[in-house]
């Protein structure tokens, strides 16, 4: 069946998210891939990408939570919210203040209403915003609601800090450094992003296109190490059921694992393959029932 599992890059600048797939399915071989979460083309860092049924994995991983290195500019507005954008207005005289920009990151801290940048992907009336501004159409973002998890300022300069920032999937960094400026009472857009941490994974464990070259399929992280949720072996009979389609039987359980009811569990073969992410509902005789299967490889 070919390659089947995560690709994790490190995308470099000037290019798309999208583009960076389809240099991994040319170099990788593959008909199937897809990224499980998209950079904008100036930024840069972790892209999880699935190849083959790989891409069924992201509903069980991006519940984790991303991690993000941004430089925020305080000396300037623009209409895309980072440095790619038409200067919409300038400050010459930037003072940082440190502890208001804490104290906006603190209040700021769990669930919060946040309204995306003008250019996005949101849509309305069918078209994404980005293209409606393109085309000079009013667009009206709609506040979403993100989680931003934690914050540590890292370093600082004369009109900009590098910060860290942990948060939940669909928050937007450029929101983020628009809002902090308009609270300081100055500009706030990026100069600068990478992503560290994505569905899971590490920075450090992604890979340059130009290093994929020559690791094709040792790249590929396996579809059962990829998931972070409980596992168990099943029965020969418990294999045939699954692949079957069938309600999974309590007596094909293997292993005993901790999972409350509801909670997904990766249903493993004798030889270590994934057979299916399971939700876990039990009744009768009753174990779960396969929320999305897997082909035998």
């Amino acid at each position: 069946m070919g390659m089947q599992g995560i690709v994790l890059i490190d995308k470099p600048m000037h290019i798309t998210s999208r583009k960076a797939v389809d240099k991994v399915m040319a170099i990788m071989n593959v008909k199937r891939a897809g990224h499980f979460g998209s950079l904008d083309p100036f930024a840069t860092g972790l892209l999880c990408m699935g190849i083959g049924q790989g891409t069924k994995l992201l509903p069980f991983l991006q519940d984790n939570q991303k991690e993000y290195i941004a430089v925020v500019g305080f000396d300037l507005f623009t209409d895309t919210d980072d440095h790619t954008g038409a200067v919409m207005k300038r400050f010459d005289q930037v003072v940082i203040d440190r502890e208001k920009i804490e104290q906006w990151f603190e209040g700021n801290r769990g669930w919060v209403h946040q309204l995306p940048p003008d250019y996005c992907a949101q849509k309305q009336g069918g078209k994404p915003l980005y293209k409606l501004k393109r085309a000079n159409k009013e667009v009206s973002p709609r506040p979403k609601q993100v989680h931003l998890i934690d914050s540590e300022i890292l370093n600082a300069g004369p009109d900009w800090i590098q910060v860290r920032i942990v948060c939940s999937r669909g928050t937007y960094i450029r929101s983020i450094a628009r809002d902090l400026g308009r609270h300081l009472g100055v500009g706030g857009y990026l100069r600068e992003l990478m992503r560290t941490k994505s569905e899971g994974f590490s920075i450090d464990q992604a890979h340059t296109l130009d290093a994929l070259e020559g690791m094709k399929e040792q790249a590929v992280i396996p579809l059962v190490d990829a998931l972070h949720i409980p596992k168990t072996r099943v029965t020969k009979t418990g294999e045939a059921g699954i692949q079957a389609g069938q309600p999974i039987q309590l007596s094909w359980v293997i292993d005993d694992v901790v999972a409350p009811e509801g909670d997904h569990v990766a249903m493993i073969s004798g030889e270590g393959d994934l057979l299916c992410i399971a939700r876990v509902k039990r009744e009768g005789g009753l174990w779960g029932y396969i929320e999305r299967g897997f082909k035998p490889f």
